[in-house]
């Protein structure tokens, strides 16, 4: 076995102990818990019908009448398989096959976090550095960035990350096979979330990049690419036709109107270092990887064209969708299928030496105790004793969610006052 496949699986088992160990083994989220609904009717049904769906958190179709939920379908075909699972486990403990269910499903971004490290590894491998400082950017990306809070939670943006950032690999290796499986990659991201299909053209334009000194070789690369991508989008516009009798409701209604230009002024600079939302408040590492822009472009143009167009774009639509706070999660959660690309040219100070060495490795140990906190508070705790009285009490006179995490680990450790349990 090459020495290669040895560290990606050593990487994969080492992080998805880690998540393992840190998952809370129960659904949080209502948008998961829908999408649940959903398999589960595939499951014993052979329906796409949510089941327990009410309006307001699903869309109803003015072809039948159903309650269809409101988010890709990609994640109730995820968990069509664990509900099978569900059932034998159910038949062989007795317990309740529902439960069963949750307890599986809440685990399953483990393998995609996991696996995004295992793809960083292999990418910055690409970019000619050394197996030791490519496992060190996986752990980084596992360990040091909001990747480990997504890991063990249950939006989906984890998985989002995973499919995203494989497609970009793919990409980057630009020969047929590895064209075929990013195509396949791009197609279960848009299962997801349809959305995506804005990021094919920066895709496109790059494998016309790197092809341009063959005209077959372009069209032939070009063409597998985007075909594979027309056949995922056309099975999604099937699944629409068949839920709501046309081709292109997505089953967000009037919701995909709520994009505003003016939204990237009022809201970019809180997506950048806000305290409740900062992307660099939240990853501190990040600040270096941005900086390592620089390089990158110098040394490889077009990879750097590449990433920073889809980071560009994401942080843009991010800031002018009405709700780009992403609602009760971890920093700026919209912008967290990008996050391989925010730290991947900060592998170049790992050649740095002197002060420069030194605050380098002082943002990973800040990064990482950043991690830590979202890891030990837990995953709505703060939010929750914030809303209690309100659903405007951020805005009354709360610290930033990360401030209050910080004072409420403290109650537990230090006071000891019993108000809140360390467990």
């Amino acid at each position: 076995m090459q020495i290669k496949t040895q560290i990606g699986i050593l990487i994969f088992a080492l992080l998805g102990l880690v998540y393992f160990l840190s998952a809370k083994g129960n659904i949080e989220i209502s948008d998961t818990y829908f999408s649940a609904q959903t398999a589960k009717a595939i499951v014993t049904n052979h329906s796409l019908s949510a089941e327990g769906c009410q309006k307001g958190y699903c869309y109803k179709s003015e072809k039948d009448g159903k309650y269809y939920s409101r988010y890709g379908l990609g994640l109730a075909f995820l968990f069509a398989p664990l509900f099978l699972l569900s059932q034998a486990a159910a038949s062989l403990t007795g317990l309740a096959e529902n439960q069963m269910a949750n307890f599986f499903i809440s685990f399953y971004n483990i393998f995609f976090g996991a696996g995004a490290a295992v793809v960083m590894f292999y990418m910055i491998k690409y970019f000619g550095n050394s197996d030791r400082i490519s496992l060190n950017m996986a752990l980084l990306l596992g360990l040091g960035t909001f990747c480990w809070r997504y890991s063990v939670w249950d939006f989906s943006e984890a998985a989002q990350m995973f499919f995203l950032f494989s497609s970009i690999y793919c990409a980057l290796k630009n020969s047929l096979k590895s064209l075929i499986l990013g195509g396949i990659c791009f197609c279960c991201l848009l299962l997801l979330k349809v959305f995506y299909i804005v990021y094919a053209p920066i895709f496109l334009f790059y494998i016309f990049s790197r092809n341009r000194h063959s005209i077959k070789q372009t069209f032939e690369r070009a063409g597998l690419f985007i075909c594979l991508v027309f056949l995922g989008f056309s099975f999604i516009l099937f699944l629409n036709y068949i839920r709501f009798g046309s081709f292109f409701e997505f089953g967000y209604g009037l919701e995909v109107n709520n994009f505003y230009l003016s939204g990237i002024q009022r809201n970019a600079v809180k997506l950048l270092y806000w305290l409740d939302k900062g992307i660099f408040i939240y990853n501190p590492i990040f600040i270096l990887g941005v900086l390592g822009y620089y390089k990158l472009f110098k040394l490889f143009r077009k990879e750097a064209v590449f990433f920073f167009s889809i980071i560009g774009l994401n942080f843009i639509l991010t800031s002018m969708w009405y709700g780009w706070h992403g609602g009760w999660a971890w920093g700026p959660r919209y912008l967290v299928p990008t996050t391989p690309l925010w730290l991947a040219p900060s592998f170049f100070f790992f050649y740095k030496k002197g002060l420069v060495k030194i605050i380098f490795i002082s943002l990973i140990f800040i990064s990482i105790l950043v991690q830590g906190l979202s890891i030990l508070q837990g995953n709505l705790e703060y939010l929750t004793i914030c809303n209690a009285n309100s659903r405007e009490g951020i805005e009354k006179g709360m610290p930033a969610q990360i401030i209050g995490s910080i004072i409420l680990l403290k109650h537990k450790i230090i006071k000891k006052d019993n108000l809140y349990n360390l467990s």
